[in-house]
């Protein structure tokens, strides 16, 4: 029977819509583009097979990717069908897994009791496994946990793709033997000529290292069934186990299932895949219908790929192929640009039957996307304040999305509107490790696990904990540096009293306590975000508490500490700004499915969509490439651009906050400029980004600025707090003004102990290998001899170097045998003033400063030297010029030549900077790079220079932050704000 709600829905198709809806036997696949309706065809054509023909609800089986999708499905569904949509099982991959083990019990026994492992659990499990000898490689002294969450990483990709440990053991032994067989492999120059390149080597370890992988993954298998668990993969992994060996269970759920509907098929992963086709296999023509977009394939992440896709044009070749042009959401201006663009993802006539041209269907008027070309961050910032409170003022109804690519411009943007009074709402996750609330918290805990850590303590004052004033903050500060730790006591008596209660608190009640007495929790309710994350932490307590491990507050303290030294992240979602709010602000994965009148891209940089390429720590089968990256970023970027009904606004920034030049989008070329109006903004006035200071606060806020203007007009500026600043403000600030404590760190040590073994070499007149050998091994012992590293990690090291210096003194032989005066260890300090534009403005006169490892003078000729105790990295890597350069290499050698122009000692001399990288590499080289350095090079590091300065005299320093979401020391700022 046709329902009166179904012929009204079904009437308001188009042709080709409903064709779709029609065609509900045999195997169908729709490609279906954004706004083509895809939601409203897929409930009714679930309608559709009810109301003609004799199925019963509980036989037409919906898959969809997202809980979100599944919920607006059954809605949908429902208002056409009643409350039959109740029976019909519409779920997501995971769900639908659970259903059927919850169903058939019986064919899965081996699960009877089983329960979800937590990520401690499974963390401790691995931890277990990996202290058996045999995987003592991926059990890196000094940091045994390290490949911990790659691994965990690594079998979820392998149960999301199918892959056996039997499967990725078989892979890595071929890989190495392909790679041995290849005659590319052999270096043909050098000092390794004959034997495999560095390239090849590297990918042999990595082979290596996944077959102990996969003997790990066996194991741990084992082990967690043996406990009667399962993890978030297992569900899935599980259910097409079964389907292949369980032959009465694949009949039932065939026989059951007459139909299967699949949503956003493109997002599915080969296992989900395989469960679809295992199931549909039944039939010679199976009932299946799925719908995707493979433009809008943005989770390739998760193991979703085209191959997919296509494959079931493969399998069933008499599929029906409909295709859905007439997009009811944008106009076509919009539809038109974002199409261009989106078309550079394919090669000529690759995939031509999924490459739609759509068609707008609104009313709307097509006005041209706007391209807003902003000069600094400040004032794209600017412009979208302006423009957003001009759409409120015009158009109470109207829906507003501002999409970005990561979730820490989502809480930027948030906080940036808050303070405009401008209502917003947000979703976003957030680390509880790295938040500001969560690091500031586990620094307390640090603390009260090992009193003699008085950095965590320090990082307690100087973010506000204790409810001390910044002269207080600053007293203390040095009072700990000299190690006065009674005189601590005395001004923060509450240490001693929560120290007490360390003894007789239970657990969970000391947390709660800790953060009491020490303003913590004062502190975290000013804001619902920081309640959310204490929430987190709390959550994380009380998992680990149920261990049933857990007898004191100390106990769980280490617990707490180790857990967070071992995960990568421990992720919540957090709900922020008014429900109602026409403004939402997200991310570009999170805007996909949904639409907006108005949408705004703002940070369409380079250096926020493109990611740099991680390493990778194992050899799996399938190697994700750059170009697919960029592929899946421009598909990120098409689904942001087509959320839109009436209008777009892209923009981006020339420069950040910092001075430093944005790369714009690449993306923003491909899109088509006939539809594109460009702007091109002036430098706008400082806006307000921050919420408007108390009287309290901007009094604090200026005697900082005074400090930090002190310490520079009394003690200079070297090229470490220049890197600080450039790298972040808030780094600068708390690390080479306040300079607050930190431990000594593995590789810092180590490179204070290597500059000294360096320095007395140039000092010795025997240069002999056999000598500089002896001298790097006397050197490092000695120095380790006081060094402050735990006593594991002082031995670890000094192996390290140790073994690496007949190497060492091999590599550098001619090195060390170079000609002319040397000195070593050289204070260098001249002037740099900067005067300011302004009428009447002050000169400021700055001291810069800095100690040069080796200055070698030869003739008219002036060499630096500056060595580093890491591999080496290419030029354009110390340029900053690749996917994993740090141009502060590179500005600490302009910065002295900067010094050297300026001395009358070395002025008007050739001056030639070198980077020494003395650990050795694979072929047993400690590479020599020198820099030349040009006029643009210095004036550009005088710029940043003055740039420093500027942002000290104008206070601007305290207002910014960095890129980095997890930045401790901008965490340290937003507490304060």
């Amino acid at each position: 029977m046709i329902t009166s709600a179904f012929k009204e829905e079904y009437n308001k198709l188009n042709p080709k819509q409903k064709e779709v809806v029609d065609a509900i036997e045999g195997p169908v696949m729709v490609v279906a583009g954004p706004g083509t309706g895809k939601t409203t065809i897929l409930t009714l054509r679930i309608a559709n097979i009810l109301l003609k023909t004799d199925t019963p609800p509980s036989s037409i089986l919906a898959l969809t990717f997202t809980e979100a999708g599944a919920k607006a499905m059954r809605v949908k569904l429902r208002k056409i069908i009643g409350n039959r949509a109740l029976e019909v099982p519409i779920h997501t991959f995971h769900g639908f897994a659970a259903s059927v083990i919850a169903e058939f019990q019986d064919h899965f026994v081996h699960l009877s009791k089983s329960k979800q492992i937590t990520d401690i659990e499974t963390e401790q499990l691995l931890r277990n496994i990996l202290n058996e000898k045999k995987f003592n490689k991926l059990r890196p002294i000094g940091d045994p946990d390290f490949y911990i969450a790659k691994i965990i990483g690594a079998i979820s990709d392998a149960k999301q793709e199918d892959w056996t440990p039997e499967i990725l053991k078989s892979f890595a032994q071929d890989e190495i033997e392909k790679i041995k067989n290849n005659p590319d492999s052999i270096s043909t120059r050098g000092k390794s000529k004959g034997g495999l390149k560095a390239e090849a080597l590297t990918h042999i370890k990595k082979a290596e290292r996944t077959i102990l992988l996969s003997d790990v993954f066996k194991s741990y298998e084992k082990k967690k069934t043996e406990e009667k668990k399962i993890d978030f993969d297992d569900l899935i992994f599980e259910l097409l186990q079964a389907l292949r060996k369980d032959e009465l269970l694949l009949q039932s759920l065939q026989e059951k299932f007459l139909y299967i509907l699949l949503d956003e098929h493109q997002d599915t992963n080969d296992t989900q895949n395989l469960i679809v086709k295992t199931i549909a296999d039944f039939f010679e023509t199976p009932n299946l219908f799925v719908v995707g977009d493979e433009k809008q394939a943005i989770y390739r992440f998760q193991g979703a790929s085209i191959e997919n896709f296509l494959n079931f044009q493969k399998t069933w070749d008499q599929m029906k192929i409909i295709s859905l042009v007439d997009n009811y959401r944008s106009h076509q201006y919009i539809l038109d640009t974002s199409f261009k663009m989106i078309e550079q993802n394919y090669k000529e006539g690759e995939h031509f039957d999924l490459r739609i041209k759509l068609k707008s269907g609104t009313k709307e008027v097509a006005n041209p996307l706007d391209l807003v070309i902003a000069p600094n961050l400040e004032t794209e910032e600017a412009y979208l304040i302006k423009n957003l409170q001009k759409i409120l003022k015009e158009s109470k109804d109207s829906s507003i999305a501002i999409i970005v690519r990561k979730n820490s411009e989502v809480a930027k943007i948030f906080s940036i509107l808050e303070a405009n009074d401008i209502p917003a709402k947000a979703e976003r996750g957030a680390n509880i490790f790295s938040h500001p609330v969560g690091t500031l918290y586990f620094s307390l805990l640090d603390f009260f696990r090992d009193p003699g850590n008085i950095e965590a303590l320090a990082q307690t004052i100087v973010s506000g904990l204790w409810g001390l004033d910044f002269a207080k903050q600053t007293r203390l500060i040095k009072l700990i540096k000299s190690g006065q730790m009674s005189e601590i006591e005395k001004e923060i008596p509450t240490l001693f009293k929560i120290q007490k209660k360390l003894m007789d608190t239970a657990p969970l009640e000391f947390l709660y306590l800790l953060a009491d007495l020490s303003g913590f929790t004062h502190m975290v309710i000013r804001s619902p975000i920081g309640t959310e994350v204490w929430r987190g932490i709390i959550s994380l307590a009380e998992d680990l508490t149920k261990t049933g491990k857990i007898e004191n507050p100390k106990i769980l303290i280490e617990s707490l500490l180790a857990y967070k030294k071992s995960a990568e992240r421990r992720t919540i979602k957090i709900n922020t700004g008014q429900a109602l709010s026409q403004i939402t602000i997200m991310t570009a994965h999170g805007s996909k499915g949904l639409e907006f009148d108005y949408v705004f891209l703002p940070y369409a940089v380079e250096e926020s969509w493109i990611k740099k390429n991680h390493n990778s720590y194992f050899v799996l089968p399938k190697e994700k490439k750059m170009d697919d990256n960029i592929r899946d970023e421009r598909r990120l970027f098409y689904v942001g651009l087509t959320r839109a009904k009436k209008h777009v606004s892209i923009s981006f920034h020339n420069e950040d906050n910092l001075g430093k030049v944005m790369t714009p989008l690449r993306f923003i070329d491909e899109l088509d400029q006939n539809f594109i109006k460009k702007t091109k903004l002036e430098k706008t006035n400082k806006v307000n980004i921050k919420r408007n200071l108390t009287k309290i606060e901007a009094q604090q806020n200026q005697e900082k600025i005074e400090y930090a203007k002190q310490v520079l007009l009394e003690k200079g500026l070297s090229v470490t707090a220049l890197n600080h600043f450039m790298d972040c403000p808030n780094k600068f600030f708390y690390k080479s003004i306040l300079k607050i404590p930190e431990a000594p760190n593995a590789n810092s040590e180590k490179g204070n102990a290597m500059h000294e073994a360096m320095s007395n070499i140039w000092q010795s007149k025997n240069k002999k290998i056999k000598q500089i050998e002896k001298t790097i091994i006397n050197t490092v012992r000695q120095y380790f001899k006081s060094s402050l590293l735990p006593l594991l990690e002082k031995e670890t090291v000094l192996e390290e170097l140790i073994a690496d210096a007949p190497i060492v003194a091999l590599a550098l032989a001619e090195h060390f045998k170079e000609e002319g005066k040397v000195s070593t260890e050289s204070w260098v300090e001249n002037y740099f003033s900067y005067q300011s534009s302004v009428k009447n403005s002050e000169k400021i006169e700055i001291k810069l400063h800095g100690k040069l490892d080796i200055i070698r003078e030869q003739e008219n000729k002036i060499f630096i030297y500056d060595y580093k105790t890491r591999k080496s990295l290419s030029l354009n890597a110390i340029k900053g010029e690749t996917a994993n350069g740090d141009d502060n290499y590179f500005r600490q050698l302009i910065f002295y030549k900067i010094l050297l122009e300026e001395s009358s000692k070395f002025k008007n001399k050739f001056i030639e900077p070198a980077l020494i990288f003395i650990k050795p590499d694979s072929n047993g080289r400690c590479p020599i790079v020198s820099l030349p350095i040009e006029n643009t090079d210095t004036e550009r590091v005088k710029n940043e220079i003055t740039n420093l300065i500027k942002n000290v005299w104008s206070g601007d320093f305290l207002t910014n932050i960095c890129d980095d979401k997890d930045c401790q020391y901008c965490g340290y700022r937003k507490l304060l704000t």
